[in-house]
């Protein structure tokens, strides 16, 4: 089931001839350059997690916004959502834990919001370490 989903900018990158599709159905062309906005992972061992993702502008306008539903072990990914930038990431376990940071997001692989969530904790990051 795909994650209920709030785009309120244009992607950075479309093509109708792309023949690979992320988490989402959406069209991934593997020819060009793709990068992974949002990075998600469960580390959780028995239970499922809801997970709520926002991400804000400078300016506080929300462009993106997502649900997911984490089962244990659990990855899931963006793929060119975001044009690049710097942005507030703001990632809610169920209704009580939230981690908060600004991430520039690109292609970079440190370019990466990080969200990972393990024993009813939720972290957030920019990313991944080289």
């Amino acid at each position: 089931m795909a994650p209920q989903q709030t785009v309120r900018s244009s992607s950075k990158r479309t093509d109708a001839n792309a023949t690979t599709t992320p988490d989402d159905g959406a069209a991934v062309d593997p020819l060009t350059l793709n990068s992974e906005d949002l990075h998600v992972r469960s580390y959780e061992h028995q239970a499922a997690r809801d997970l709520e993702v926002g991400v804000y502008a400078p300016d506080g306008e929300v462009v993106f916004e997502t649900r997911y539903r984490l089962d244990p072990g659990a990855v899931k990914s963006e793929i060119n959502t975001l044009p690049p930038g710097v942005y507030e990431i703001r990632a809610t376990l169920g209704e009580a834990r939230t981690a908060r940071t600004r991430c520039r997001i690109g292609d970079a692989p440190d370019e990466t919001a990080v969200i990972e969530v393990g024993n009813g904790v939720v972290s957030l990051t920019e990313g991944f370490p080289r």
